[in-house]
């Protein structure tokens, strides 16, 4: 099933922006006390983000 686009394609993001993002998830990765809660909702919105559908 084909998907309507959200962003236009060959819309690039700002360099700047796509390292901060990157180091916000690279240091969420290394977080070794996340309660089970804030786990799932983090799985929850991630899923819905990159439409996987779990």
């Amino acid at each position: 099933m084909e998907r309507e686009r959200r962003v236009a394609a060959g819309t690039t993001a700002d360099p700047t922006l796509r390292r901060a993002l990157g180091a916000i998830a690279a240091s969420t990765v290394r977080l070794a006390t996340v309660d089970p809660v804030t786990t799932e909702i983090v799985r929850m919105r991630c899923a819905k983000h990159h439409d996987c559908g779990t």
